[in-house]
């Protein structure tokens, strides 16, 4: 199964959440510690803005890739992706691995192992 954030039939992460680094970082978070596949949908990594409609309503998803606005928390957020995509990249566990809930009073966690690697994930909840 393939997850994802946003896509051109979907309206943007971003913009859904009211323009949120917050909870853009967290879903990236989300996202990338997935198991399975994951999509990062154009954008996604940068915050970038819904455009443009035109005679589509959902032409706005499809706009152009913003290079030039990727400054400050935009571009924190895309080092964020970045090291998140590395991450994932080293740990095969993560997409690969048999999932085991660690739950406990106050937070989610799960544990994903896959041959030799284990990767330990737990959301607090807080920021």
């Amino acid at each position: 199964m393939l997850s994802y954030l946003s896509s051109h039939d979907t309206s943007l992460f971003w913009t859904q959440h009211g323009g949120d680094f917050a909870k853009q970082t967290k879903a990236a978070n989300a996202l990338m510690l997935a198991p399975g596949a994951v999509q990062i949908y154009y954008g996604d990594e940068i915050a970038r803005d819904f455009g443009p409609t035109g005679s589509d309503p959902m032409q706005g998803t499809r706009s152009d890739m913003p290079w030039d606005q990727i400054t400050g928390e935009r571009a924190e957020l895309l080092k964020h992706w970045q090291a998140l995509g590395q991450f994932r990249q080293r740990h095969p566990a993560v997409a690969q691995g048999k999932h085991i809930i660690r739950n406990s009073k106050g937070y989610y966690a799960f544990e994903r192992q896959y041959q030799d690697d284990k990767v330990l994930v737990v959301y607090t909840g807080s920021k």
